[in-house]
């Protein structure tokens, strides 16, 4: 009995300090995850200005945290093993390029990783540029990444041209794929919606006009009315006979930098001289935009069948030889400054005015 008794006591005075143990356990684990959680939460000092990080692709945990402690942004293996298993499975971060904004969080900026949101970068392609052209453009960013595919050379009017933003180790190709899925967007889209009684056999004629009326216009507005001459020459059976058309071929068959178009580069014969050749070049001349697409597709109604520049960057349109005549001889006698001041004029079939608006 008296065993007992003493056992009992040992017992009881092991099972107060187990109790202490635990409840001391407990108070500093306790008491970590506080600091922990506020450690974690709290901003950082160090980040005194927003910074850019560069997550790599296949990054781990480790390496991310060796990203982290280059710049200062933590020091104790603790407190970012802690964070990563809190955050568990559903902790996946994306490789690219991040904006972290100043005074973040250790917490935040983890967050950052694991969305994908990484910075945006663009590009703007110009209309009209030739697809050897838009090539140079796409393999001098240094943001994108990869050989271009050699299979798109020699493809011309294959891209729309437009602003594309893309995230950081984003390929040329890629972006090079989007731009070719556009065109086909906007051009089926367009396609649809056109009059079924133009002279196109098909959504490649089109894109091959569209591409004249990019070369020739430099209005907006002048675009469906160019798109009508370029028609009602089909109707016809007339040449188109558009410059654009003799420089594009000369260059690209000669390798030759032409300035001005001059009357014998006309007679040289080649697949894109619509001098020389009825009907349409061979493929499109440059890659068009939008809106040039829009007005091959949607041209006004017109009798108009020639147009000539107006040296102010609009054209004087015509629905005659002889009154086409005129205009050339106008803008030839005629220096810039004597010029109307509007952007552009549009004749009809009556005789020239004697006098020209004056300039404001």
């Amino acid at each position: 009995q008296t065993f007992v008794i003493f056992f009992l006591i040992i017992l009881k005075k092991v099972f107060k300090k187990i109790i202490f143990l635990f409840f001391f356990v407990f108070v500093l684990s306790l008491a970590l995850l506080i600091f922990l959680n506020k450690e974690i939460n709290k901003p950082l000092e160090v980040l005194e200005d927003d910074i850019v990080l560069e997550v790599k692709k296949g990054a781990n945990s480790e390496q991310i945290f060796q990203l982290l402690k280059k710049y200062n942004i933590v020091h104790s293996r603790i407190k970012y093993n802690y964070l990563v298993y809190v955050k568990g499975s559903e902790y996946l971060p994306k490789y690219g390029q991040y904006l972290i904004p100043k005074n973040s969080s250790l917490n935040s900026i983890l967050d950052i990783f694991n969305s994908g949101e990484s910075i945006e970068y663009k590009i703007t392609i110009p209309e009209g540029l030739t697809t050897r052209k838009i090539l140079e453009i796409v393999s001098k960013d240094e943001i994108l990444k990869g050989l271009i595919n050699q299979d798109y050379i020699d493809n011309e009017g294959d891209f729309l041209p437009e602003t594309y933003f893309f995230s950081y180790g984003y390929s040329r190709n890629s972006l090079l794929e989007r731009m070719k899925k556009k065109l086909i967007n906007v051009i089926d889209y367009e396609w649809n919606k056109r009059d079924s009684s133009l002279p196109y056999k098909s959504k490649y004629e089109a894109l091959v006009i569209a591409s004249l009326i990019e070369s020739e216009a430099s209005l907006d507005q002048e675009r469906k009315l160019i798109a009508s001459v370029f028609v009602n020459r089909l109707r016809k059976n007339m040449r188109l006979q558009s410059d654009p058309t003799v420089k594009y071929g000369l260059e690209k068959l000669h390798k030759l930098k032409i300035k001005t178009i001059k009357k014998s580069h006309l007679k040289i014969d080649h697949p894109w001289n619509t001098y020389t050749r009825n009907g349409l070049p061979i493929t499109p001349i440059c890659n068009p935009g939008k809106k040039s697409i829009i007005a091959a597709l949607n041209p006004v109604n017109s009798d108009y069948l020639y147009f000539v520049a107006d040296k102010k960057g609009g054209h004087f349109f015509a629905k005659t030889l002889k009154e086409h005549n005129k205009n050339i001889n106008y803008t030839k006698k005629n220096t810039l400054s004597k010029l109307n001041d509007n952007s552009s004029i549009f004749f009809s079939d009556n005789d020239l005015p004697l006098s020209k608006p004056k300039n404001k």
